[in-house]
């Protein structure tokens, strides 16, 4: 079954934040972990994957259209807004049945029931995709994996790439939600 995602409605979801004013580096790398979840959970089924953001916050250079890993990323463009470009794409659906909607916006949702596109909230989504995710089957010999261990090389790697998440500001909250590194602070002075 065909996936239309809200991008940056399911991305902020996903962080569990909604945009700041000042977006950064640190929203890209969020994107692309937003779209490797999406892969993992949909293995096997990428081509029906369809994933809509605002050309506002592209990052630059990127095409309005490419592939990820077999997963389609549009970014709406010319003035258009994501929500324009999906209710486009609903109405000019052949088998609205057959699409599945993901977002949490109203105006979204009410322009799928209108076509009777099967609609899912973000937050179930992403228990799905978990779900999905964690109950890959077993290799076809019956042995258990072998789990991996990363190497410090590959954790240097990471914390290089990731390691910017925890200083942005729209961010911080995510890294530390309950405000323990802060009182950590106030402890040590």
């Amino acid at each position: 079954m065909p996936y239309l995602i809200d991008g940056y409605n399911l991305l902020f979801a996903y962080l569990g934040t909604q945009p700041s004013r000042k977006l950064s580096k640190a929203l890209e790398r969020a994107r692309r972990r937003l779209l490797e979840l999406l892969r993992l959970g949909h293995d096997g089924e990428l081509n029906e994957v369809t994933v809509i953001f605002d050309a506002a916050h592209a990052p630059p250079g990127i095409p309005d259209q490419y592939d990820y890993q077999g997963i389609q990323v549009v970014f709406a463009i010319h003035d258009e807004r994501a929500d324009d470009l999906i209710e486009k794409i609903i109405r000019r659906a052949s088998a609205p049945r057959q699409l599945t909607i993901v977002t949490d916006d109203n105006r979204i949702k009410q322009a799928a029931r209108r076509r009777h596109c099967p609609v899912r909230g973000c937050a179930d989504y992403l228990n799905d995709l978990e779900r999905r995710k964690s109950h890959k089957p077993v290799e076809a010999s019956g042995e258990l994996a072998k789990p991996h261990v990363t190497s410090a090389e590959e954790t240097q790697h990471w914390l290089h790439e990731f390691g910017d998440l925890q200083r942005d500001p729209a961010l911080k909250e995510l890294a530390d939600p309950y405000g323990f590194e802060a009182e950590n602070e106030r402890d040590a002075s």
